[in-house]
């Protein structure tokens, strides 16, 4: 065999993706009851958050795509399905030509809390039997985050 693991279990990687492919199955269920798909709702409610420590001034495609750490072209496309559903509304950047303002709906904003709810009891309810590790995984993440 040519890998240097005698089983799966020893792979960090295959872990986190074995992991993150139970999390999101999690995720779906929970977000199942209000039509959104995950990536919809991180950056529905991202944009959300942004804009209210932004003083609603609005944030542009580029910010949102930066702080979720998604690609700009898949941030795009989710957008214009957030924009169809009414939730987000996109106006031209004041001083870009090339960029536009996104901000929440008022509809977007409702759901976008009511949403986050059911998404925080959800990671709540998932990573419970971690106890008090949980802020050690917390912190491991955030350095893998900034690789």
């Amino acid at each position: 065999m040519s890998s240097k693991f005698n089983n799966a279990g020893e792979s960090p990687g295959f872990m986190l993706w074995q992991v993150t492919n139970i999390w999101q199955r999690a995720m779906r269920k929970a977000l199942e009851p209000f039509e959104l798909t995950h990536p919809q709702f991180v950056l529905l409610f991202s944009c959300k958050w942004l804009n209210e420590q932004n003083d609603h001034s609005g944030i542009s495609q580029v910010q949102l795509a930066q702080h979720v750490k998604m690609d700009i072209n898949v941030t795009s496309q989710v957008l214009r399905t957030l924009e169809k559903k009414g939730y987000i509304e996109r106006r031209p950047h004041p001083k870009d030509s090339r960029a536009n303002i996104i901000s929440v709906t008022m509809t977007g904003d409702e759901l976008a809390s009511r949403a986050v709810q059911a998404v925080e009891a959800e990671d709540r309810a998932f990573f419970s039997g971690l106890g008090d590790e949980v802020g050690h995984l917390n912190k491991l993440l955030q350095q893998l985050s900034h690789l």
